[in-house]
């Protein structure tokens, strides 16, 4: 009874001691109930308004990021872009006309400066307007002949243009106005004016691109020259071209059409005067192309495939491109032009069919993780030459890849332009034409900013119908090309080219030389 009254006592004593503790847990439980409450009000309450939020932004137009170094303008509707560029060159030639050290009225050391300023701007994803000046100023021309006129060319839009994706929501994207169409490496389909020493590039053309699961469809067409009303003198382009896309594997058949609808007489227009290199009675005028009225249809097919032999870096990259034309070459009227600019084989009203193949094919092995990552490329180039003992035309039609790909120095001594500086108008009508270019390039990185490259051409005519002399061997180029990036805004390059002519030119010829150095900021 004693240890039963005892344990009755300290049960008394823990109830009085635990019971009030009891009391006040169950009330601090019902105090935090009713804040965690609150807490849930109050985040319900923040994630509506979010929600508001994500739907204002979704309802806007999105907003791009600014490219490097330009400048982004909230415009009406969308954005706008303002941004540009500035080039400065300074070049030195010699001899790459006339291969005459006796003669220096090919040399020469100028100075150019283009500066470029564009408005890109989106009204919506869908939309896009776009529109860029240029001009170039020339200096240290003052010895160049009357109306060559190259000391100030006239501010021009070099691009001008818009664009409408999935229009009417048939899946078509429509690009209409002056623009840029550069396709593959530049064969056939790069350079619109030819004429003014890459100041610009553009067409005035429609394209009209569709998407499909193999890659795009492009249908073209351009006005490159509108002479008169009379379509029967202007020169059009028209073309489909695609590009697919298997794995690896890119395959890029087109067809292109172009009618060059243009008299050989009415290709210069000649002013009064005397020329001082070659001294004959006329200077040029505002055209500088003497060649025939061409129609040519080219069908074509560009290949690419890249290869990872390793894991450590190292690619194998091959090209391929072939192309073959039929069409008629419209030599009538030549017979009326100064001796310079005559064309020697169909002289008078000629007008014969053309018959013409070209194409390239090269590999690169490439080592990216390697030290100062080197690459190195072989290729060979064809283009087919007219045969002087045939009633075709064989020489290749390069439509718009008048500019220098193989060479700047060379490419000189072959566009029609030029022709009163040789003193003979050729049988090769394209720039890049009667050819045959084998060729070796290594490069290297020393540094993630400097890449250096070394590249040799053997230059071999197709057909040995040299004015000059009876030889295939056209000359030996080599070329050195420093290119340095200083910052997401400023780069530049050096470039020096040596041509030493072969038995396509005459016995004497002496070697033409080529230097160039280029700063290019853009903003």
């Amino acid at each position: 009874m004693r240890y039963t009254s005892i344990f009755i006592l300290i049960g008394a004593v823990l109830m009085g001691i635990v019971m009030p503790k009891a009391g006040l847990c169950q009330d601090n439980v019902s105090e935090l109930e009713k804040k965690v409450q609150a807490l849930e009000s109050q985040l319900n309450e923040m994630k509506a308004a979010l929600d508001e939020l994500k739907q204002e932004k979704a309802a806007a137009p999105a907003v791009a990021a600014p490219a490097e170094g330009q400048m982004q303008l909230v415009g009406p509707g969308g954005t706008l872009r303002v941004g540009g560029d500035i080039r400065l060159r300074g070049l030195f030639f010699d001899n790459v006309w006339n291969y005459d050290n006796a003669n220096d009225t090919d040399q020469r050391e100028v100075f150019r400066f283009r500066p470029r300023v564009f408005f890109d701007w989106k009204p919506t994803d869908d939309m896009e307007a776009y529109v860029r000046m240029t001009k170039e100023w020339f200096y240290g021309q003052d010895e160049e002949m009357p109306g060559y006129d190259v000391e100030g060319k006239d501010v021009a839009f070099d691009s001008a243009w818009f664009e409408v994706k999935n229009m009417l929501n048939t899946g078509f994207t429509l690009k209409a106005g002056r623009q840029d169409l550069i396709y593959g490496e530049g064969l056939v389909l790069l350079d619109g004016t030819p004429y003014d020493g890459s100041q610009t590039i553009g067409f005035d053309a429609i394209k009209l691109t569709y998407p499909h699961e193999w890659g795009t469809t492009d249908l073209i067409y351009s006005k490159l020259h509108e002479n008169n009303a009379d379509m029967a003198d202007d020169e059009d382009l028209y073309g489909i071209y695609n590009k697919l896309k298997f794995g690896n594997t890119g395959v890029e058949p087109y067809l292109l059409y172009r009618n060059k609808n243009l008299d050989a007489d009415k290709g210069v227009n000649l002013i009064a005067g005397t020329n001082i290199f070659s001294g004959a009675n006329y200077v040029f005028g505002e055209s500088l192309d003497p060649s025939p009225g061409e129609e040519t249809v080219l069908l074509g097919t560009r290949l690419t495939h890249m290869f990872e032999l390793n894991d450590d870096g190292m690619t194998l990259s091959l090209g391929a491109e072939g192309g073959k034309e039929w069409g008629t070459v419209d030599f009538t009227g030549s017979g009326n032009l100064p001796g310079a600019f005559q064309f020697n084989r169909f002289a008078g009203d000629n007008r014969v069919d053309r018959d013409a193949w070209a194409g390239y094919l090269h590999g690169t092995l490439a080592f990216n993780n390697a030290p100062w990552k080197p690459s190195f490329k072989a290729a060979v180039s064809y283009f087919s030459g007219d045969d002087p003992d045939s009633s075709d035309y064989e020489g290749w039609d390069d439509f718009y890849g008048q500019w220098p790909k193989y060479s700047e120095l060379y490419v000189y001594s072959l566009y029609d332009g030029f022709k009163s500086r040789t003193g003979a108008n050729d049988p090769d009508v394209g720039v890049w034409s009667n050819m045959i270019i084998p060729e070796a390039m290594i490069t290297v990185k020393p540094t993630e900013k400097y890449t250096q490259s070394l590249r040799y051409l053997y230059y071999l005519a197709d057909e040995k119908n040299s004015l000059v002399n009876n030889g295939d061997e056209r000359g030996h180029n080599l070329q050195w090309l420093s290119q340095y990036v200083f910052n997401n805004n400023l780069s530049g390059h050096f470039l020096a080219e040596w041509f030493a002519p072969g038995d396509f030119y005459a016995d004497d010829a002496d070697d033409a030389f080529f230097v160039r150095f280029e700063l290019m900021y853009k903003f």
